[in-house]
């Protein structure tokens, strides 16, 4: 399963619609780390077209400057403001969590607007035009999405009242041209609020629907590496994995290997006929819980279907994997399986032996004529080939 498919699995996954956050914690912090790396490649890249846009205005500043403030202090802020820029698209790539991306966000725009009312500051008297930027920083900052929608309104409006607050007290413009800037920062924080509460519910909304598409496809893929009856891996389990137990036999050493055992329920055929098929599935499923239970915990079990099972013992000894197969074969002859009134002696025959660097085929063929050696042999006992 994915990683976030997995975490987020059983979790509340609702939305806060006023909000525009999961209910859930655990799924909100999901959902930020799953966009991190777009969102750092999206910070960067606005931070790399303001640097563009200051150095691009720089060049018409003089018409619009006072006088006291041109070329020294006007050129100087410009460099400030182009190189904190330069150093945030830098040091975005070191950041590791949403929240540290966060505050660097929240920090680079409270110095991108502190910069811009500086600007203002310098600009002549009676110039308000540079209003248009600060609508265009507004509108991007909300639809960006890349801080929470109470953070960016915070920061949007009171940049807004700071803003209107220097015009009022260091413009020489008409109350007309008042007016229509304070509306330019009302719309602004209005389509930035609208905006950005959209974006931020459609792309929960769209992690929603593709965590759950990965949690379905990841159960079935589940459903198709699985035995139905059992809820053991099935033969195209074993078939995925063969390729990993082809590697462990590289770390093999003499005394250690890969044993495979085939197991097959003697006289199951009996029981189906005597007892019926719902008492064979039952059969199946106990089989299957004390083939699991008598193996260690690397070894894996798949059943190959019908009753025939395989039996995997990564890096364990020849000896070792004979005296777990006799003891499983003692204690099947040693218990008898009840059910209501009906009770069944329960035996099976084993064929073991060694992975070699080969196709698949061909240790299942081995196994499988060891298999049918034991039952030639009398049945209820183990058989190896090497």
């Amino acid at each position: 399963m994915s990683t976030f498919g997995a975490k987020l699995l059983n979790q509340d996954m609702s939305i806060a619609r006023y909000f525009c956050r999961f209910n859930s914690m655990q799924v909100e912090q999901a959902f930020t780390q799953s966009k991190l790396e777009q969102d750092k490649k999206t910070a960067q890249f606005l931070a790399c077209i303001t640097a563009i846009m200051i150095m691009l205005v720089t060049y018409s500043d003089k018409m619009i400057i006072q006088p006291s403030f041109w070329p020294g202090i006007a050129l100087f802020s410009r460099t400030i403001s182009v190189a904190v820029c330069v150093i945030t698209a830098l040091g975005v790539c070191y950041i590791r969590t949403p929240q540290q991306l966060s505050q660097a966000v929240a920090a680079f725009m409270t110095f991108l607007f502190f910069s811009m009312q500086f600007m203002v500051f310098t600009f002549e008297r009676h110039y308000v035009l540079h209003m248009f930027f600060d609508v265009i920083i507004l509108i991007t900052m909300y639809f960006s999405t890349l801080l929470s929608l109470k953070n960016a309104t915070l920061i949007g409006v009171s940049y807004s009242a700071f803003a209107i607050t220097v015009i009022y007290f260091n413009k020489d413009v008409s109350s007309h041209t008042f007016y229509m800037v304070g509306l330019a920062h009302v719309s602004a924080n209005f389509a930035g609020v609208v905006m950005s509460s959209h974006e931020h519910l459609m792309r929960r909304q769209l992690f929603v629907r593709n965590t759950q598409l990965s949690q379905l496809a990841d159960e079935m893929k589940r459903q198709a590496f699985k035995d139905a009856l059992t809820q053991l891996p099935n033969r195209r389990a074993f078939d995925n994995n063969y390729e990993g137990y082809q590697k462990l036999i590289k770390q093999q050493n003499k005394t250690k290997h890969v044993c495979v055992v085939l197991a097959d329920i003697d006289y199951f055929k009996r029981v189906n006929d005597t007892h019926g098929h719902e008492m064979g599935d039952t059969v199946l499923k106990h089989f299957s819980t004390f083939l699991t239970n008598s193996l260690r915990s690397a070894d894996d079990v798949y059943r190959f279907g019908g009753e025939e099972f395989v039996i995997v013992l990564p890096l364990c000894s020849l000896k070792d994997a004979t005296a777990l197969i006799n003891g499983m074969i003692a204690r099947l002859n040693a218990e008898e399986f009840k059910l209501g009134s009906c009770s069944l002696s329960i035996q099976a025959s084993f064929g073991l032996t060694i992975m070699r660097e080969e196709q698949q085929k061909s240790v299942i063929s081995r196994a499988d004529l060891a298999l049918y050696q034991a039952k030639e042999g009398g049945r209820n006992q183990l058989v190896i080939k090497i």
